[in-house]
């Protein structure tokens, strides 16, 4: 027995550590740093995706969760190899073939990213390496670079790669009710501070003032009746209704607000949206896309926007990926992509909001909603954190042992780190 014991327990640790190496890797690929991208980024991703396939093989998690979550996500899995596939065939240059390899495929097997949530009681030393690690290291050396090199020329790209490397920060503040009052304390502190640092990220502001909400409202209102239903459906409908709007040419949110003496693409108030989506929209109609399944992994868009895009073989400027995940998705995988997109995202979090025995579990599906907001706004898809995080969140919202768990239970998870 006790050998039996000491088994299970190296097999964790080994679990652990090579969680905690898939989270220093792609932590690493999101700062975007001008580094050779044929010996240091390309290796680094197709690592962390032979680490994502590894949980992915070792998990035994997936087996037990709902039969139509099970099939939601396979066959997303096999829709991505059939478009990963029509973009080949349709691939004609070095261009193209860089897009599917380097673009879509690391993006696909992110999503892998829910073995890591539905194992999360094995992997809570990485929470506690980011809150009493990474996020204490940083805020340190962001306030002394705010004070001491502020006006440099090189800041500007300092501040990226701070926001960029603290990006799960939305995730321990969903769990500012559960976790010690030091620690939320410091989170406040941390997220004023993660805001202030790059106030142009303004994808990054709503998505922490949301959070931010939530807490609020479940603290005010410790989620009685059906309040968190009622947020969920309206964050639902939000950003169809605003899409329909701007569409029909009745009401352009991204326009409205936007307007102001600092109206310019490059302002905290700019309009940086609603260009993207005439031009994706024209680009579809120009191309004669199919609406159902895109135009495969490596398609791009035509714009004469952006002048520094890739020029393609008919003369006119393409480029492969636009800021916003919802016309990217539709662009190369079609309605049927946005369908599976929208299914992977809120069926667990309708699970998470409506089966689940604490609240945290509730927080995390609210956010998963509010990323569906965010799908019409940014997220462009990559090998990030960011969308590691939120798959590592539908793997929680999914992970039937963990929604049992009742709020006593998940303070004293949380007290562990």
């Amino acid at each position: 027995m006790n050998s039996s014991m000491y088994e299970k327990e190296d097999i964790t640790l080994i679990y652990s550590k090579t969680v905690f190496l898939l989270y220093c890797i792609i932590s690493f690929i999101s700062l975007a740093l001008d580094i050779n991208q044929l010996f240091v980024r390309y290796p680094l991703v197709y690592l962390s995706i032979l680490i994502l396939i590894f949980l992915g093989i070792k998990d035994n998690e997936f087996k037990n969760i709902h039969s139509y979550l099970k099939r939601i996500f396979i066959i997303y899995w096999i829709y991505s190899i059939f478009i990963i596939s029509y973009g080949l065939i349709l691939s004609e240059s070095y261009w193209d073939y860089k897009n599917v390899f380097m673009s879509y495929v690391p993006y696909v097997f992110v999503s892998f990213g829910i073995f890591v949530g539905l194992n999360i009681e094995k992997y809570l030393t990485l929470l506690k390496f980011i809150i009493r690690r990474i996020f204490p290291i940083t805020f340190i050396i962001g306030i002394i670079a705010y004070i001491f090199f502020y006006q440099s020329f090189y800041y500007s790209d300092f501040d990226h790669v701070l926001t960029r490397l603290t990006v799960p920060i939305f995730f321990f503040i969903l769990a500012v009710p559960f976790l010690r009052l030091n620690y939320k304390i410091f989170i406040i502190l941390f997220s004023i501070f993660h805001i202030m640092i790059d106030l142009e990220w303004r994808a990054n502001i709503l998505r922490l003032s949301l959070c931010w909400s939530f807490v609020l409202i479940y603290l005010i209102c410790s989620f009685k009746n059906q309040i968190p239903k009622f947020i969920a459906l309206l964050l639902f409908i939000s950003p169809l209704f605003l899409l329909y709007s701007g569409i029909s040419g009745k009401f352009d949110i991204f326009q409205y607000i936007s307007e102001g003496p600092e109206d310019n693409r490059y302002s905290l108030r700019g309009n940086t949206r609603s260009f993207l989506y005439e031009e994706v929209f024209q680009s579809l109609k120009e191309k004669d896309i199919n609406l159902l399944i895109g135009g495969g992994a490596s398609n791009g868009y035509n714009t004469v926007f952006f002048s520094d895009a890739r020029v393609s073989q008919n003369t006119e400027q393409e480029r492969y990926k636009s800021e916003v995940s919802f016309l990217n998705t539709l662009n190369q995988s079609g309605l049927i992509g946005l369908i599976l997109d929208m299914l992977i995202m809120l069926m667990p979090a309708l699970l998470a909001i409506n089966r689940s025995n604490n609240d945290f579990s509730k927080l995390l599906g609210l956010y998963l909603f509010s990323s569906w907001v965010l799908f019409f706004l940014e997220m462009p898809q990559a090998l990030n954190l960011n969308y590691f995080f939120n798959y590592i969140i539908i793997g929680i919202c999914i992970n039937n042992s963990f929604r049992k768990f009742n709020n006593a239970q998940i303070k004293f998870l949380f007290k562990s780190i």
